[in-house]
């Protein structure tokens, strides 16, 4: 009776471990497949409230997030979508370092800031800048 057990209890573990080891390997079509459904039910909301296209392929594309809402800021933008270079370089940064959008962008902000001679937190590093708290 007791080998009974152990043995139920052998498979149940290696069938458990098996279906692990397959949706890990399966990982990035799973996600992709999410990826598709979500970017599908954004798209269609993003041209239901009026956004432009340029707008919307950005929304598709996943660079919007709770923190910078690019629907509830541009409905009646005449702009058209965000700067192709910063997009470019985000979407890279999101890719190579396996990030969210936000990070992305804020990492993106903290190089760009280091190019013009500024501090990741914002203040200058010119040592003659004056700043005041």
């Amino acid at each position: 009776m007791l080998g009974l057990l152990h043995i139920k209890f052998i498979v149940g573990l290696l069938v458990v471990s098996c279906l692990a080891f397959l949706a890990y390997r399966n990982k990035r079509r799973i996600m992709y497949r999410f990826k598709e459904r979500y970017t599908r039910l954004r798209r269609g909301l993003g041209h239901r409230i009026g956004l432009n296209d340029d707008f919307a392929d950005d929304l598709e594309s996943g660079l919007s997030s709770r923190h910078f809402d690019i629907i509830s800021r541009n409905v009646s933008d005449e702009r058209h979508g965000l700067d192709q270079t910063a997009k470019q370089e985000i979407r890279k940064i999101m890719e190579d370092e396996n990030m969210g959008f936000d990070k992305a962008r804020l990492l993106y902000t903290e190089r760009i800031f280091g190019q013009n001679n500024i501090a990741p937190d914002g203040t200058p590093l010119d040592p003659k800048a004056i700043t005041f708290h």
